[in-house]
């Protein structure tokens, strides 16, 4: 695979980015897939109950199928957020969980804006449709109701919330057809247009606007404002649009 040139200036901004959210960042570059499962297993098995959230974000090659790609082997996006699933790490069951994902086809790596200010993301979050059935996992929640918080509610209830519950995974490009996966543009010196605008629009709404709509944002800055822009003639002018998916059961701010 190629060199994702331009991915070190996305990973700097995204850890800038989350520190002022609140989160505490770690990061691991160039892992191979054992490697990158194993850390993903490490941190599910933490005690997370002094934490309220939980977000990574994979910056690598993709293809069809929510492939993704390790340093020496293939992968799917399910591999890495099935050892978060509720009965699996029961202190982040009902707490959000955050993938974002920059992957794509992205070969083709200059762009400009159409306008004077862009940035750019994508969300998608597959779902799995077949045979298996979700058997759920208990939580104990004190004050809080499937609509409300109450601060002043001290008393504790108990649902059972699908193991799927409060996932939120995006990625950089919306699903293409069968045979084919949009490109994920990206440029080396300035960083993809996904991550980019994902950062700009949470350091300026993020503590002011819920997740979904900090994402309805960047979709449409995205949609309207980027252009592709480049030497081959059949690259230019060509557009990105972001997606997003969310499992999450109730509003997300950041503090």
């Amino acid at each position: 695979l190629k060199k994702r040139d331009g991915t070190d200036i996305d990973a700097a901004s995204l850890k800038k980015t989350a520190e002022l959210l609140g989160f505490e960042v770690k990061t691991h570059q160039d892992l191979e897939r054992k490697q990158i499962l194993d850390k993903l297993w490490d941190y599910a098995d933490m005690d997370h109950n002094d934490h309220d959230c939980f977000a990574c974000a994979i910056l690598t090659h993709g293809g069809r199928d929510d492939v993704l790609y390790a340093a020496d082997d293939k992968m799917e996006l399910r591999d890495l957020t099935e050892p978060f699933q509720a009965d699996k790490c029961k202190s982040l069951a009902g707490k959000p969980k955050l993938f974002f994902v920059q992957t794509g086809m992205s070969q083709i790596t200059s762009y400009i804006p159409k306008y004077d200010s862009f940035m750019g993301l994508t969300l998608f979050l597959t779902a799995c449709r077949g045979v298996q059935l979700d058997q759920g996992q208990e939580i104990s929640v004190s004050g809080t109701s499937a609509e409300t918080t109450d601060a002043l509610n001290t008393s504790t209830q108990k649902f059972t919330i699908p193991v799927e519950a409060d996932f939120l995974i995006a990625q950089a490009t919306a699903p293409g057809r069968i045979c084919f996966i949009y490109y994920a543009w990206r440029n080396k010196h300035t960083g993809s247009t996904f991550i980019q605008t994902l950062c700009s629009v949470l350091k300026e709404y993020g503590h002011e606007l819920d997740l979904n709509k900090l994402l309805t944002r960047v979709n449409g800055m995205v949609a309207f404002n980027f252009e592709s822009w480049c030497t081959d003639e059949d690259m230019k002018h060509k557009k990105q649009i972001p997606t997003f998916t969310s499992r999450l059961t109730y509003d997300l701010y950041f503090p």
